[in-house]
């Protein structure tokens, strides 16, 4: 008896906890690559040192856009393709992403940007497409749930165990 309660002791902290393997400030696992806290902390930074006054940018969209240039990354990898630099610059400079190549902290997420659209114009839409469905993200549930398709942050729903009570009506 004593036995079977300890079990259920551990199971029930193994389900509180979220995943398994999760590392508190690891945002999200993108196949074999962690995304931190504190990447995602400096890129939201450096992007938010460019905007203009009024203008805002989400956590959720840094996340997004992080965990689909480790997607890129894995996908070019795959293909063997490789992207450099001077590509993504002259990518970038005919965008209205430019200003993000001057700020050291944004340039990992133009880099994201440019990477993606560099390697599904080599491997072609519908197969980088495909190639994102069957890569493996695991998000930190609470930065909410992640389409499994297109491994995007889904922002109307919550990762977490926890319902927000309601007041009465």
């Amino acid at each position: 008896m004593m036995r079977r309660a300890a079990v259920s002791v551990i199971a029930l902290l193994a389900l509180a906890s979220g995943c398994a393997n999760a590392e508190p400030n690891v945002v999200a696992y993108v196949g074999p690559t962690k995304i931190s806290q504190g990447e995602v902390d400096d890129a939201l930074a450096g992007v938010t040192s460019t905007l203009q006054e009024g203008q805002q940018v989400s956590k959720e969209a840094v996340v997004n856009v992080m965990i689909h240039g480790a997607l890129a990354d894995q996908i070019a990898a795959a293909n063997n393709i490789t992207v450099t630099d001077s590509e993504r610059d002259a990518l970038l400079k005919t965008t209205e992403l430019v200003g993000l190549l001057d700020v050291p902290a944004a340039r990992p997420i133009a880099y994201d940007i440019a990477d993606q659209q560099i390697v599904a114009g080599q491997v072609g839409a519908e197969a980088y497409l495909k190639a994102i469905g069957e890569q493996t993200v695991t998000l930190n549930p609470r930065y909410g749930v992640l389409d499994p398709a297109q491994k995007l942050i889904v922002t109307d729903q919550s990762g977490s165990l926890a319902k927000p009570v309601l007041p009465p009506s």
